[in-house]
């Protein structure tokens, strides 16, 4: 029986002294220690264990504490990576708030350790926790004001009503115009087509009586191109008046306007009309004259072409009825 009783002394003994071989370390460390009413705090409590077979049960809290502290929130446990693999860090994190003015003593944060062996301890942080809650101070030149009256603001609606029926007015203008400008043309060509040549010609001779030539050149060589489509237009039925210079050329081959010094003519007169209207390029007085002349010269040529392939289907025509 005194051996039994021995060894039973002996093993408590040996629990004893292998649990006081670890070193825990315990610290309560506050966020700051002096907030404003209503202002929230952080409290971390940190535990350290040189033993991996240890367990910390960490304090649980009401909602509402003594001394007018709330408990916003308790964040779960988290394990620190410290440099010495040995030690075991643990922390919590607790989010505290206060509204009544006043130094506010927290009581007692215990811990619970929790060993294999079997022994269970509490341990008590040695610091002395307490939080200064302070009034947020007021500014005693405020003077408070009446509560305004609910002011009524005139509606925007008929702001962007006006908005928009000014916008559909200039829409409706622009839109006007432009048919007049088309339908116009419409009008105005079926007439010409009457004397294509004789139209040109006019046309022409009203271009180099204007003298826009000397100081409005982009404008001279859009009339003088402009004639000349639509002289093109008129002799071949095919539209001309929306391609471009390189498309215009790509179709004469296909036109009474075959005869290559008819196409290269054209392409001068269209080659310095694009770069005076695209490129700005300065053309001279010199430089207009010549190219009234190409452009006289291609309706000239053009006529003459149209009126021989006339004649010759004339005498075709006379030719088959006398057969006949």
């Amino acid at each position: 029986m005194y051996i039994r009783l021995i060894l039973i002394t002996l093993t408590l003994l040996c629990n004893v002294l292998a649990n006081a071989r670890h070193d825990v370390k315990m610290e309560i460390i506050p966020e700051t220690d002096t907030i404003f009413i209503g202002d929230q705090v952080t409290l971390k409590i940190s535990v350290e264990s040189n033993s991996k077979r240890e367990f910390f049960v960490f304090p649980e809290f009401e909602k509402n504490l003594e001394n007018g502290i709330e408990v916003l929130e308790t964040r779960a446990v988290d394990t620190v990576k410290s440099g010495n693999d040995s030690i075991v860090k643990l922390e919590r994190r607790y989010l505290f708030t206060a509204f009544s003015e006043g130094n506010l003593s927290f009581s007692k944060m215990p811990v619970v350790r929790l060993s294999i062996s079997g022994v269970i301890d509490t341990l008590y942080s040695s610091q002395t926790l307490s939080l200064y809650i302070k009034e947020i101070p007021l500014d005693k030149d405020f003077q408070p004001f009446d509560i305004r009256n609910i002011k009524t603001y005139p509606s925007k609606f008929w702001l962007y009503a006006s908005i928009i029926a000014v916008l559909a007015v200039l829409l409706a203008v622009a839109i006007f115009f432009a048919a007049r400008k088309y339908f116009k043309r419409k009008e105005i060509i079926p007439l010409k087509k009457i004397n294509p040549y004789e139209w040109a010609v006019n046309e022409l001779e009203k271009l180099k009586t204007s003298n826009i030539s000397i100081n409005r050149t982009k404008e001279y060589y859009s009339q003088l191109t402009d004639i000349v489509r639509e002289y093109i237009e008129l002799q071949t039925d095919i539209s001309i008046m929306e391609k471009t210079s390189d498309e215009i050329l790509a179709t004469l081959p296909s036109t009474v306007f075959s005869a290559p010094e008819l196409v290269k003519n054209i392409a001068d007169l269209f080659g310095i009309a694009d770069l005076v209207k695209f490129a700005k390029y300065p053309a001279s007085t010199a430089e207009c004259e010549e190219n009234w002349q190409n452009a006289y010269f291609f309706v000239v040529q053009g006529n003459n072409i149209v009126n021989e392939i006339k004649q010759s289907e004339n005498e075709e025509s006379v030719s088959g009825h006398s057969q006949t």
